[in-house]
């Protein structure tokens, strides 16, 4: 829900660069739309199943870097897709965020399921994080502003 629009063409025709620069671009993006992170929620979290699977993703978009991220695939390839691409997406999705960002599956059996739900999760963690709250004052957490 944040009406985002990405158009990607690779030059060098490998897939891996034009993945890794999609997520690069993104976060980017959103990092920049965030601006001085004034009278934002700031934390979000979110758990989400999809079947046999359950992922959580929990933001805090505090503009210190930290990620962990556990996506435990199993198969090389998910939905012609391969598994190192995808989790290098949302590696470097994370990456250039500027927040605390933790991406976790939980359990499940389908690594479908498990890519689909860990970034619903996220999704929903970072539409929380960036919602407006209006009893906020000044910013979100004066680290780094002293």
């Amino acid at each position: 829900m944040l009406d985002i629009n990405l158009s990607a063409k690779t030059k060098d025709g490998i897939v891996h660069h034009l993945i890794e620069d999609a997520s690069i671009a993104l976060s980017l993006a959103i990092d920049k739309a965030l601006s001085d992170r004034l009278k934002i929620m700031r934390f979000g979290y979110a758990l989400i199943p999809m079947d046999e699977c359950l992922s959580y993703s929990v933001i805090d978009l505090v503009r210190r870097q930290f990620h962990n991220i556990q996506l435990k695939l199993v198969r090389d390839i998910i939905e012609e897709v391969p598994k190192e691409d995808i989790e290098h997406f949302v590696l470097s999705l994370a990456q250039n965020l500027d927040a605390c960002t933790h991406i976790v599956v939980q359990y499940g059996d389908n690594d479908h399921h498990k890519v689909e739900s860990s970034i619903k999760a996220f999704a929903v963690a970072l539409r929380m994080a960036v919602s407006i709250d209006d009893k906020r004052i000044g910013i979100p957490s004066t680290k780094g502003a002293m």
